[in-house]
């Protein structure tokens, strides 16, 4: 028999994702059926899945699990170059939550060949596991992400980013000279497979995708653009600007084959209302020196 009792970060989880996260390779059928059968209780009572937990609760599991199933997730060993990269790219801390500025060819999470990536990192670097990334970007994309400190700050910054109440934009630099002084695209978005198409409003698979741009400068048939996120869908950025026929210099999915090894694609703005945050970073270097190219 296991037995929890609620802290104050985990207040108002419901219950089945908080046992999600204590039995990760428990299958959910048999965690319902504890539920259901009482093996699972919430204060010697037994609780649905849609239970809000309370300070103080206390969740007794009498399942059989394996010391591997409860075990928290072993930090990584950090160099110290590694700690000072980390701490050099903090450009915004407070109790609740950071804002990192990314480098490009990092990656966020461990997998597809990555042993780990910053998310873990900074799980080791706070010694936390509850420190969590509640946004992403890709690997070749730089720029800004914000990473919870506490579990508290995860579902609160979750639900913002859900509700596209973090305001985010992008300095991207693109294939062809468009003279716009601004522009919105507003068009609907669906994955297929491993990719990203255009489809129409009627596409019951499509939602909104909105964007707001504005022409900033001109280089030899490229031009840098400032795009605001309205909405954030999955690869978003990419996907408008090589349909409407601008690509994105360096991206190999969706663009031409341009031999740049770099995508120039970089988040430097990030407004965050309910914690009275805004970082905003000047134009990255690489981006000055392809300008000028």
């Amino acid at each position: 028999m296991m037995k929890y009792i609620i802290e104050k970060e985990d207040e108002g989880v419901r219950l089945d994702r908080y046992l999600r996260k204590k039995l990760k390779s428990t299958p959910l059928t048999e965690i319902f059926k504890a539920m259901r059968i009482g093996k699972i209780k919430v204060n010697n009572k037994k609780k649905k899945e849609n239970y809000r937990l309370m300070e103080g609760d206390k969740v007794f599991i009498g399942l059989e699990v394996s010391e591997e199933e409860i075990k928290e997730e072993p930090f990584i060993e950090l160099s110290l170059k590694e700690k000072e990269e980390l701490k050099k790219g903090i450009v915004f801390e407070n109790d609740d939550l950071i804002i990192f500025n990314k480098k490009k060819d990092v990656v966020m999470h461990k997998g597809s060949g990555y042993e780990y990536g910053i998310s873990e990192m900074f799980k080791s670097y706070f010694k936390d596991n509850n420190f969590n990334f509640v946004n992403r970007i890709d690997r070749k994309t730089s720029g800004l992400v914000i990473g919870a400190k506490n579990k508290i700050s995860t579902r609160v910054l979750t639900e913002e980013v859900r509700e596209n109440n973090i305001k985010k934009k992008y300095y991207v630099l693109v294939h062809g000279i468009i003279n716009k002084e601004k522009f919105i695209i507003d068009n609907y978005l669906k994955k297929i497979e491993d990719k990203v198409v255009v489809t129409s409003e009627e596409d019951p698979e499509g939602k909104e995708a909105i964007t707001i741009f504005k022409t900033l400068k001109h280089g030899k048939n490229i031009t840098l653009l400032e795009a605001e996120l309205i909405t954030g869908r999955t690869h978003q950025l990419r996907v408008q600007l090589s349909h409407m026929g601008n690509p994105i210099i360096g991206d190999t999915r969706y663009g031409i084959k341009d031999d740049e090894k770099s995508l120039y694609l970089n988040s430097f703005y990030c407004e965050i209302p309910k914690y009275n945050v805004k970082v905003e970073l000047p134009i990255s270097e690489f981006f000055e020196l392809r300008l000028k190219k």
